[in-house]
This record gives structure tokens, sequence and C-alpha cells, in this order.
């Protein structure tokens, strides 16, 4: 599914952002439009469009490109660019949302790819999906795991701004587990190794003889 219902937080959109892109002012912009958040779509290899309900012109926009979106009635001073607010574009069209419980409004920090650090609270997680078999040959990269990204969403602190970042650019910070000093991850990305509970050379169970707890009948 390209499109899912978000958690209900109120925002601010940029007014430049609304009035198609050669309007854009990625710095300071004049006027900020209350509304709430509705929903995002995604389209293979392409920025997230979310949906917001602008309730002053009981009006909803649909294509609003993540940069344009803060949870403060002010515009920062300072440019907020695509490259702040999120590494990559969609892997698929299929998404889906949720929200990680351990991680729910807990401190979290991410250097963009412009080197500017943000911090904020966690709030939920979008995540890409392969299409199913009826939907025709899978030609994304959501299931290939070493390319495999997800997109944790919080609002800066400092700006108001909408982030996000993979797991492998977040930093989760919980008072009473971490350490003052953390350490630096030593993790490599994890490779399609070929690695099963039902390995090629694996052992069979057809000759069970339909026995419901075929593993009994296995061990005679």
């Amino acid at each position: 599914m390209m499109y899912q219902n978000l958690p209900y937080y109120e925002v601010w959109v940029k007014k430049s952002f609304l009035m198609g892109p050669k309007n854009f002012k990625w710095g300071k912009d004049e006027e900020m439009i209350p509304g709430v958040l509705v929903g995002v779509k995604a389209t293979r290899g392409e920025p997230l469009l979310f949906e917001v309900f602008l309730h002053e012109y009981q009006a909803s926009y649909d294509k609003v490109v993540q940069a344009a979106i803060f949870n403060k009635p002010e515009s920062p001073d300072k440019e907020i660019l695509m490259q702040d607010v999120g590494w990559w574009n969609c892997l698929s069209g299929n998404i889906q949302i949720y929200y990680k419980a351990l991680y729910q409004d807990m401190k979290v920090k991410m250097y963009a790819k412009t080197g500017n650090l943000f911090e904020g609270s966690y709030k939920f997680t979008l995540d890409f999906v392969a299409p199913s078999p009826n939907e025709g040959v899978d030609i994304t990269q959501a299931k290939w795991w070493s390319e495999h990204k997800q997109k944790n969403f919080f609002f800066d602190d400092d700006t108001g701004a909408l982030i996000c970042g993979p797991n492998n650019k977040m930093r989760y910070i919980d008072e009473s587990l971490c350490t003052v000093e953390p350490k630096k991850p030593f993790f490599k990305v994890y490779e399609p190794g070929g690695v099963s509970h039902s390995p090629k050379n694996g052992i069979f169970f057809g000759d069970s003889d339909g026995d419901f707890d075929y593993e009994a009948k296995k061990s005679k």
C-alpha cells in the first residue's frame, strides 16, 4: 500500500511550500500555516509526500514535502533542506507505519547528510515492504537487507523540523540504560547469506505418514 495513516500531531507548514516548487523557501518563511498530520504516501525512488489537514481552510493538502513540516509556529532562520530531514528516497511504494514501544518519546539524535546535528524524541517509524507476488516481480530493495533502510521520525528540538533517519544514523539515548560515554559501534551491515531454518541439505519429513507429531515419527 502506497499510503498509510499517521499518528495525530499538530504541525505548521511553510506557506511557500503550498504554492508550487518555484516558490519554495528553504530558509526563513514569513508565514506558517497550522495543520494536523493525516498520512503519508510513498513512490519508489522518490521522497515521501505527506498529507496535512489545513483546518483554517477546511482543506487537505496531500503532497507536502517533509522539509516544509514543523511542530513550531515560527519558521527557523536557517535553511532546512531535503538532505537535512532525511537520508534516502523511498525503497518501495509499499509502506507500513508502526512505533517501537521501547523507544517511544526516547531522546534521539542524528547527523544529517549536510553534517547538521538534529536532536529530539522518537515518534514513529516508516518501513518499506516488498510487493506481494500478485503485484509482479519485486524490483525494490525492501528485502535486500544490506540496502534496507527504515525511516525513524522525530521533531528537532531546536528548529521544530520533522526529521527521519535510518537505524545506523540514529542514536537512542536512555538515561537508565545508557552510559555517559557510549562506545563506538563496530557493527557491520547484515548481508543475506543463505542462513535458514530449512537449508537445502536439511532434514525431510515427507514420509511421516500424516502423523500429527511428525518429529516423533522422525526419531524412530
